[in-house]
């Protein structure tokens, strides 16, 4: 399942994002920048890391009120309709984990699905349990994807999904064993990369031909008229 930014969002992401890229003291649009963007675009309240300390949850924005969480990111990316992009999910060390996960003696030599069904039962983990802090039913993920020029943009929004263990087949990319593949049975698709020497655990996502893509002007303005601007505000 796929989701829509109405009329009205999009044009309050476009705006904040605008705003943002004009702030010179920004150096990027990623992190709690991002994460702040898609909270006013959505007009739900996001708490302010600056006198804040927030807790390291998945859902980086809640709606409360709907139980929705969104897991927020952002990728340089050189997108088009269609196209695939992946980035990471987690840190899976689950061979030190393994007997706490539910599989031990877990190691490199076993069967490559079991070690699939170790990854998938650390994310799984993850996921329900932030959820259920957060008070979160509704478990999302959005991604904001971006040129490195910073001019093209666009917004990918699905639910985070929790594959079972027959709709996945794992194997290795090489004799080596470095990487570790998961395959989507359905499509045969890959959806899972996850490399053991440094336990990044990575999530591959298709981009919808109906997302929200735009162009922007990105415009810097200069640093004394922003300091003038907030200072004579403030």
């Amino acid at each position: 399942m796929s989701y829509t930014l109405n009329n009205d969002e999009k044009e309050r992401f476009k705006k904040a994002l605008i705003s943002a890229i004009a702030i010179p003291f920004i150096d990027d649009i990623e992190d709690y920048i991002v994460e702040s963007i898609w909270a006013y675009s959505k007009g739900v309240f996001i708490t302010d890391p600056f006198n804040n300390i927030r807790p390291k949850r998945l859902f980086d924005v809640t709606d409360s009120q709907r139980g929705i969480g969104w897991s927020v990111k952002s990728l340089q990316w050189p997108f088009s309709p269609g196209c695939i992009f992946e980035l990471v999910i987690q840190r899976a060390a689950v061979f030190k984990k393994a007997a706490q996960l539910g599989f031990p003696g877990l190691s490199i030599n076993c069967d490559p699905n079991e070690i699939g069904a170790a990854l998938l039962e650390h994310w799984k983990r993850k996921v329900e349990e932030d959820a259920n802090s957060q008070g979160v039913k509704d478990k999302r993920i959005i991604v904001l994807l971006k040129t490195s020029d910073k001019t093209k943009f666009s917004i990918y929004e699905d639910c985070l999904h929790s594959y079972k263990l027959d709709e996945i087949k794992w194997q290795w990319t090489n004799s080596l064993k470095n990487g570790l593949q998961g395959i989507r049975k359905e499509d045969n698709l890959c959806i899972y990369r996850w490399y053991p020497s440094q336990t990044q655990f990575f999530e591959r996502f298709k981009l919808s031909e109906e997302a929200y893509n735009f162009t922007l002007e990105p415009k810097r303005l200069e640093i004394s008229s922003v300091v003038d601007i907030l200072a004579d505000y403030l």
